[in-house]
């Protein structure tokens, strides 16, 4: 494997996973916020089921007072079936899952696999994307009366940034903790140092980070206030860019992914 590819994939990698505080935990929430508990803890649907895993974990240990899942049936929904369904690790095989949604899905892990009260989740069972997992999470939020002075956010580490950057978009008076739950680094024989499973193929890596690179840059082309006005503007790094650039015209046969 090239050294200049994997220094590339994990340079990009490494910003997308957006991470705003050190650990997610009470203690470091109390040191940065005053306060020990998030009013809630928002994911955004994407195929990979340890999103769900980790998200479950530390809502278990009192991070936050409720958990909103937000995700439809979109790009990523068929994977994520694919990757619960085939696992060893979940009691349901591909056809249990076939309706359901990114939401229902980790819902099902967050109450079943780890505990999880159901009274203590809510669902966003319509999204199919960034943008309308921030809206429909913060009507779910109005809706029920949850309070919103501290939200964190966890997602996919390559859509993490952008999923900040989303509900940023909508909401202005919170203070949102961005914590991707693993940060994503290649070894020097090209596999992933962390040992989560279902991780994203190469293919799909590069669709992901290529894409991501492309949306966030505020231009014409991207999603920040200077082109669709998606997202808040977001500063890429002048090394992020030069990663992206070598990585695009090497590959110019990915197509950029989205979830």
């Amino acid at each position: 494997m090239k050294t200049g590819f994997i220094s590339d994939v994990n340079q990009i990698a490494g910003f997308l996973a957006e991470r705003n505080i050190e650990t997610l935990s009470r203690e470091t929430l109390k040191a940065v916020s005053g306060q020990e508990q998030a009013d809630a803890v928002l994911v955004f649907g994407n195929d990979l089921p340890y999103t769900a895993e980790f998200a479950s974990e530390v809502f278990k240990k009192g991070i936050a007072k409720k958990m909103i899942f937000c995700g439809g049936i979109g790009h990523s929904t068929g994977r994520l079936r694919k990757a619960v369904g085939e696992s060893p690790a979940y009691p349901w095989d591909t056809q249990e899952l076939e309706d359901l949604t990114e939401a229902e899905i980790y819902a099902r892990i967050a109450c079943q696999i780890y505990k999880t009260d159901p009274a203590d989740i809510y669902l966003d069972k319509e999204s199919t994307n960034s943008g309308e997992n921030a809206e429909n999470a913060l009507k779910i939020i109005k809706e029920h009366g949850i309070g919103k002075q501290i939200l964190i956010l966890i997602q996919d580490p390559l859509l993490q940034k952008r999923a900040s950057a989303s509900l940023k978009r909508y909401e202005t008076e919170s203070r949102i903790i961005s914590y991707a739950p693993f940060i994503p680094r290649l070894k020097e024989d090209g596999a992933w140092q962390t040992e989560i499973k279902n991780l994203w193929s190469r293919e799909r890596m590069l669709q992901l980070i290529l894409g991501e690179i492309s949306r966030l840059r505020d231009d014409e082309n991207g999603y920040g206030p200077r082109g669709k006005d998606f997202i808040v503007h977001v500063d890429v790094p002048e090394p992020v860019i030069g990663a992206y650039e070598r990585l695009k015209k090497e590959y110019p046969e990915i197509e950029s992914g989205a979830r």
